[in-house]
């Protein structure tokens, strides 16, 4: 008769379910990695969104300004956070931009400045400078326009 072996068949019953217990655990922190990168980059779209429409909005504000070239030298808009704080014929343009943004604290700042050559503001040619900003995702936000209005 043949004398038992130490370690039989018997004995090495479960390693199979331990080596997929381990796969298991192991999948799912690759699991855990793929979600947590899918969470960090899933805003991207929608803060390029706010972006793009952000340029649209500016576009808009210099096409604005530029139909009332008297009132630039004058115009000094501080972080204006509604329709009302800001000139009546810039009001229009105010609740439209913040009904596309559709971002909590969108504020508005414009600045006139020298022109291109350097000459001070006058209704013939201004620099003009917008800073809007805007909550998102929890953070403030800004972006800075640079425009030129008129000829010298």
């Amino acid at each position: 008769m043949r004398p038992e072996p130490k370690f039989s068949r018997c004995a090495q019953r479960g390693i199979g379910l331990i080596d997929a217990l381990v796969a298991i655990v192991i999948f799912s922190f690759g699991l855990m990695g793929l979600a947590a990168l899918y969470a960090s980059t899933a805003p991207a779209p929608y803060e390029n969104q706010s972006v793009t429409t952000l340029q649209a909005q500016a576009d808009s504000l210099m096409a604005t300004l530029a139909t009332n070239t008297s009132a630039l030298p004058a115009l000094n808009v501080t972080s204006v956070t509604s329709a009302s704080g800001m000139p009546a014929w810039l009001q229009g343009w105010f609740t439209q931009a913040q009904a596309q943004l559709q971002a909590p604290g969108f504020n508005v700042t414009i600045t006139p400045g020298p022109d291109a050559i350097g000459n001070a503001c006058s209704a013939q040619s201004c620099g003009i400078t917008v800073t809007l900003g805007w909550t998102q995702l929890g953070l403030p936000r800004t972006q800075v326009f640079h425009g030129q209005i008129g000829i010298h």
